[in-house]
């Protein structure tokens, strides 16, 4: 992979010109159209540009070197993120554990190209995070005219209401989740909508005790959001549908319809105070919902009646931004998660998480920041079990 990289940025430098630190006051129109933004993405004024002879094409080369770590009062082994649905309900857990890595360090590359049919815009971001830290591909796509298609944010998401946290994932009931999709998309203006057809990856447990064929499913999810964006800040509201193709013990197969809707925001009172929301709630979204993703509570199997159960949730943030000065901020976010048990699932099923986390980001450089947070956890199973946990972590950075 880091030849691949190597050979692909020297062709370029031959083919295209030369490589060259650009203002971002002078690049911003040029730059790729930032469809959603997340607080931790680089700033699209950071990189390096390589121009095509005409003028008329370029490439942008950037970057982020993260180094973040933390110490666990107790109750959580996880490294990387703060999630409460790990949190151990069976034990205290005292142990405490400093940990640190450079993994979420990031490069992307973004080009407009002009072609006989019109501008097209690509993007293409990884990082270290993928399966036992290796490289992963964040975003890859491409833009023409009206329509996106390629990995990005989820239009069901809403990555520019989420706060800025040390921890990667943030709230635990956040949606900001990246899919493979294909989206229309019209030109951004205060009123704005999305739709967009997703590609299926459910969230199933299925008992070690049952035999089945892999399932492969039969259609997209389907996404869509209206979006209004006043001088104040925005408001979102989005919406998924999900038929979610599982197999029965039979063999035979069965759909199932999944759906949820998310209420979304921000709110500027002024330069100083900032507040950002997310409301959420569906039946067989857990995929979708940065706490549970990958924790198989979009499906589970009932042994009794040999069926596959969609649970229902439902959660929220809430999060308030202190800008000190120009160069330090404080964020201060509370939330929870809960899913609705089935009478069939076992006692310790996890039932509801509670979430709080405060920083400070203090701007050391123009693209160099430093934050240190502290982060609650709580989890309760569905016996009324709980667990608890407290982090202390830090993060450090410099985008270029």
């Amino acid at each position: 992979m880091n030849h691949l990289l190597k050979i692909f940025f020297i062709s370029v430098i031959l083919s295209t010109g030369v490589l060259q630190s650009q203002d971002s006051s002078k690049t911003g129109s040029d730059s790729l159209i930032i469809y959603d933004r997340h607080p931790q993405d680089t700033p699209p004024g950071a990189g390096f540009y390589i121009r095509s002879a005409d003028g008329k094409s370029f490439l942008r080369v950037y970057g982020s070197i993260k180094l973040n770590g933390g110490y666990d009062i107790g109750g959580l082994k996880t490294r990387q993120t703060f999630s409460t649905f790990d949190i151990p309900t069976d034990e205290i857990d005292k142990e405490g554990r400093f940990f640190m890595s450079p993994y979420q360090s990031r490069i992307g590359f973004e080009a407009n190209i002009m072609t006989e049919f019109g501008l097209v815009k690509t993007k293409m971001e990884s990082d270290f995070l993928g399966s036992g830290s290796t490289f992963r591909i964040r975003h890859a796509f491409a833009v023409y005219k009206r329509v996106l298609l390629g990995q990005t944010w989820s239009v069901f998401a809403d990555p520019s209401s989420i706060p800025n946290t040390v921890d990667l994932d943030g709230p635990n009931s956040s949606v900001s989740e990246r899919t493979i999709q294909l989206r229309f998309q019209p030109p951004q203006a205060k009123y704005n909508w999305a739709a967009a057809i997703e590609a299926p990856d459910p969230d199933i447990s299925t008992p070690d005790s049952t035999q089945l064929e892999p399932v492969f499913q039969s259609f997209p999810d389907v996404t869509g959001r209206l979006r209004f964006e006043p001088y104040w800040g925005h408001i979102q509201l989005s919406g998924i549908f999900r038929s979610i193709t599982v197999r029965n013990i039979d063999n035979s197969l069965r759909i199932l319809a999944g759906y949820g809707g998310l209420f979304s925001g921000s709110f500027h009172f002024n330069k100083q105070y900032h507040l950002n929301y997310q409301l959420l709630a569906g039946k067989g979204i857990s995929r979708y919902i940065r706490g549970l993703k990958g924790k198989g509570q979009d499906i589970v199997f009932d042994e009794q009646t040999k069926t596959n159960n969609l649970l229902f949730c439902y959660g929220g943030f809430i999060s308030g931004n202190h800008r000190w000065t120009d160069r330090i901020s404080t964020d201060l976010t509370i939330g929870l998660l809960r899913i609705i048990n089935e009478d069939f699932q076992p006692p310790d099923a996890f039932k509801i998480s509670y979430y709080a986390s405060l920083n400070l980001f203090i701007k050391i450089l123009e693209n160099s920041q430093f934050g240190i947070e502290y982060s609650y956890g709580k989890r309760i199973n569905k016996n009324g079990n709980r667990g608890y946990a407290n982090r202390v972590s830090f993060i450090g950075f410099m985008d270029f």
